[in-house]
């Protein structure tokens, strides 16, 4: 063989070698780029794309059952799964289980971020008592306590994290403008800024309405809005954090209010029904003067107008809204009489209309009318209720889930950022969002709030104890006829880890 033709082969050779490599090297690359999207060969030796599952647990360190599979390692733990639905249980020492079955979406990420175990020993202890409880409501964050008490124009204002309470004292008289009729009247509590040191509160007396913005830390710099703007509102609602700005409606016209600059704006918006809002941003249903085109539409603080959203056909139907902002995507969520629809992307610019903004990722015809919706202080779960009906939608991967309660809901009480709960029969029941994991964890005798702190540490709640006094105050002596029953609410808690 002459030397070039030896040659020749030699270059082709290696040329096939380099060919082959760079198969070799493509293939894997994509093999590892199938696996790393999720996908493997099922039973069958076929091709089938797979998701991933985050498990986490209240407590940590629990194990966990996969389709009767246990797992190795404890929550929180990540799995691929085949896409389909699998049963997954989890459970710890001592502590209750949690099961249920999850849809895994194929090359999508599922997070089981709500499952909470109670303990099946309950270390019980009372940490403080009221008598004649005129309110008592839980923050938002779960780090606080506020309590007022019929007798007293001194309300309890208490951080529950910490091994023992701390509590700030509170004067109504001040924060009421020195009112002497601070104990008639019903006070409620509307809600609470983000920081839970600000709330709105309505105190209604003689069939008469006025709204305050308590400032819990000084109650020297509480504010009645009411009397401050001489306007007499029907809703009032936290426009920012610092619970420093606030919608306003009166008579039907909405206005902002500026506590800042101690100003209030103009009428921004004519004949609206009701309202909700996502901070600087409002979902209001409207009719005009003359009867007609009635719709729910979209504003924006600062925009020259509102932006409709849906034309509401038949002008009779009932709607109720609901909207919120998940991993900074926003959406609005309605119903419209038996039907509810969940719209989620940008709320629109009212100079620029786009109907692209909003996409509707969940239409649905329910079999009961909501009269009632919610979302959990994540903004990712809202719920339609009606009588003893709901329907809670998951935001962030569009499902939803039909459930009952035991007693009619005229609001949605969260235990903790995933669970609700409610008082049937002095039992408190407890219940994931979706209606799965019922369970009765609290015998009360009373329809007081019950509260997990937001460090998971302390299950808190009122118990009420009738002592027998005398009608100086004193333990009641058995041969004391002038001896009555004085009812006592014993704020108690339990020990979740």
């Amino acid at each position: 063989m002459d030397r070039q033709r030896k040659k020749k082969i030699q270059n082709i050779r290696i040329m096939i070698t380099n060919i082959l490599m760079a198969i070799s090297v493509i293939g894997i690359v994509f093999i590892l780029m199938l696996i790393a999207m999720g996908y493997n060969f099922n039973e069958n030796g076929g091709l089938e794309q797979s998701g991933l599952i985050q498990i986490s647990s209240s407590p940590k360190g629990a194990t966990v059952e996969i389709d009767n599979e246990t797992q190795f390692g404890r929550t929180d733990i990540s799995k691929m799964l085949s896409s389909g639905d699998h049963r997954v249980k989890i459970s710890k020492d001592g502590y209750d289980s949690w099961e249920r079955t999850i849809k895994v979406d194929a090359g999508l990420l599922t997070r089981i971020e709500w499952a909470r175990l109670f303990p099946l020993k309950a270390n019980t202890a009372t940490v403080a008592q009221f008598s004649n409880l005129r309110l008592a409501e839980f923050s938002d964050n779960r780090k606080n306590l506020f309590v007022i008490e019929h007798d007293s124009p001194i309300a309890s204002y208490i951080n529950i994290q910490g091994d023992k309470i701390n509590t700030q004292k509170f004067y109504l008289n001040k924060a009421l403008g020195n009112d002497e009729s601070v104990l008639d009247g019903t006070l409620k509590l509307i809600a609470w800024n983000e920081s839970n040191d600000k709330a709105l509160f309505t105190w209604t007396r003689d069939k008469k309405t006025t709204w305050h913005i308590f400032d819990l830390q000084n109650a020297d710099k509480s504010v009645n809005l009411s009397k401050k703007y001489g306007m007499e509102f029907t809703d009032i609602r936290i426009a920012n954090d610092s619970a420093s700005k606030l919608w306003a409606l009166e008579k039907g016209n909405m206005h902002i209010i500026d506590l800042s600059n101690q100003t209030i704006s103009g009428v921004l918006i004519h004949d609206v029904e009701q309202f909700t809002n996502n901070k600087d941003v409002i979902a209001y249903v409207s009719t005009d003067e003359d009867g007609e085109n009635r719709k729910i539409s979209i504003f924006k603080e600062g925009e020259k107008g509102a932006t409709p959203i849906v034309d509401l056909k038949d002008k009779k139907p009932n709607v109720i809204l609901a909207m919120g902002a998940y991993w900074n995507e926003s959406w609005l969520a309605y119903s419209i009489d038996k039907r509810i629809h969940v719209q989620s992307g940008t709320y629109p610019s009212y100079d620029k209309p786009s109907k692209d903004n909003l996409k509707e990722v969940v239409r649905r015809n329910l079999e009961f009318a909501p009269t009632i919706a919610g979302t959990n202080r994540l903004n990712r779960v809202v719920i339609f209720a009606g009588s003893c009906s709901l329907t809670s939608i998951d935001i962030e991967t569009h499902n939803y889930f039909d459930s009952t309660t035991e007693t009619e809901l005229s609001e949605l009480s969260w235990l903790d950022d995933y669970l609700l709960w409610e008082n049937s029969d002095n039992k408190i029941i407890v219940r994931d969002f979706d209606g799965e994991n019922r369970r009765e964890i609290l015998d009360v005798n009373n329809q007081h709030a019950v509260n997990i702190t937001e460090n998971d540490k302390w299950l808190y709640y009122f118990d009420v104890k009738q002592a027998d006094v005398d009608a100086d105050g004193q333990a009641k002596d058995k041969t004391n006829e002038t001896a009555s029953t004085e009812i006592v609410y014993q704020l108690k808690r339990q020990k979740l880890e």
